[in-house]
């Protein structure tokens, strides 16, 4: 009786092929469209052009994935970085499998408005293949952080979700007010703002409304509190002054690990405070910060530095800060504030990095020390 079980083609072709050649393929290139129900997934062995994609559930996938370890001496796979984490990575790391996250990015690079899932998978199995074989500039590989890092950040960006929810209650009640034509709009959730609101002018709708905000208000400062007590517990004792506590653990925990950068043009590029250009030919034009990285570690740094430009006079950071002041014009001028500022916040990201990973010390970048606030 004939055997109408389906298979997979490839799957034969590959297996048939390891079979007649004892000598195993060198690698498998596996690009890895994540999505709940299913996976799409490209293969590419060795210098091949790229298979037909298969669609995989969850389940199955790991099983698709355990074969071809056995086929070749090397396995890598990648996926976009997005909903699911890293836990897919840290779990093929696990199994054997040298897997890279990327930046998100639109797949079609030819443009020609045509984007599925098989095409998706098919050029990430293509930037993949480019990048294992010595094109580092195939695709930006983001960092994997362990699962304690991954954590911790979680802590930490919860904290900051805290915050734009209790936000978002006081824009909220001062657009209710502004709608009524009241304009003390100013703490109008604090008790002595509120005492002081016309009440004859608030119907008894509006009022329900705020006072609902109001007590939801109080328990996220609570919560808030209660979340920022227990990060600045997990920061050192001593710190730079003008840091603080809080400050220091925020920029930790988004960064991960300061070990994660080689060089300094790697923590530039992360923070985004580096300048754009614009040239061609003849043609060369300075722009502002490309603005490419964290915009959360971003605000961060810049805060930082008007920190360090009042408590650390002696910082050897300073250097643009103290040229810009002491050149015609000065810094009464806002735009020239702006770029000997974002200047310092881009020398205090290196700065960090050193201090961090060992490279200098305290003294030498003339910070003074003192117990965090």
């Amino acid at each position: 009786m004939k055997d109408t079980t389906p298979s997979n083609n490839s799957e034969v072709r590959a297996e048939q092929a390891t079979n007649k050649n004892t000598v195993l393929p060198e690698a498998i290139y596996l690009g890895v469209d994540l999505h709940k129900a299913t996976i799409m997934t490209t293969r590419i062995i060795d210098h091949a052009t790229p298979q037909p994609a298969q669609q995989f559930t969850w389940d199955k996938f790991w099983t698709f994935v355990q074969k071809q370890i056995r086929l070749a001496k090397k396995v890598y796979a990648v996926y976009e970085a997005g909903a699911f984490g890293f836990w897919p990575a840290r779990k093929l790391k696990a199994m054997g499998v040298e897997c890279f996250v990327i930046h998100p990015e639109k797949l079609d690079p030819q443009h020609k408005r045509v984007q599925t899932d098989k095409l998706d998978s098919r050029h990430l199995a293509d930037k993949l293949q480019r990048y294992v074989l010595g094109n580092k500039k195939a695709m930006v590989a983001v960092y994997i952080p362990t699962e304690a890092e991954e954590q911790q950040r979680l802590e930490s960006r919860h904290r900051r979700s805290l915050q734009k929810q209790l936000l978002t209650l006081q824009r909220r009640g001062a657009s209710l007010l502004l709608s009524q034509g009241i304009f003390q709009t100013y703490n109008w959730w604090k008790q002595e703002q509120w005492d002081k609101l016309p009440q004859n002018r608030i119907c008894s709708q509006l009022k329900e409304a705020l006072e609902d905000d109001r007590a939801l208000m109080e328990q996220l400062r609570e919560r808030l509190k209660n979340v920022e007590k227990k990060l600045k517990e997990s920061a050192p004792k001593e710190l730079p002054k003008g840091f603080g506590r809080l400050s220091f653990v925020l920029l930790l925990r988004e960064i991960c690990s300061y070990q994660r950068f080689k060089s300094r043009r790697n923590v530039g590029g992360f923070t985004g405070l580096c300048g754009g250009v614009s040239s061609s030919g003849n043609y060369h034009v300075d722009l502002s910060i490309n603005k490419a990285g964290s915009g959360y570690l971003r605000a961060q740094l810049v805060e930082l530095a008007w920190r360090m430009i009042y408590w650390q006079p002696n910082y050897t950071g300073l250097k643009v800060w103290k040229q810009m002041r002491a050149s015609g014009g000065g810094l009464t001028n806002r735009r020239r504030r702006k770029i000997a500022v974002v200047a310092v916040a881009r020398q205090l990201a290196v700065d960090l990095w050193k201090w961090q990973t060992g490279k200098v010390s305290p003294q030498q970048l003339g910070w003074e020390m003192g117990l965090a606030a």
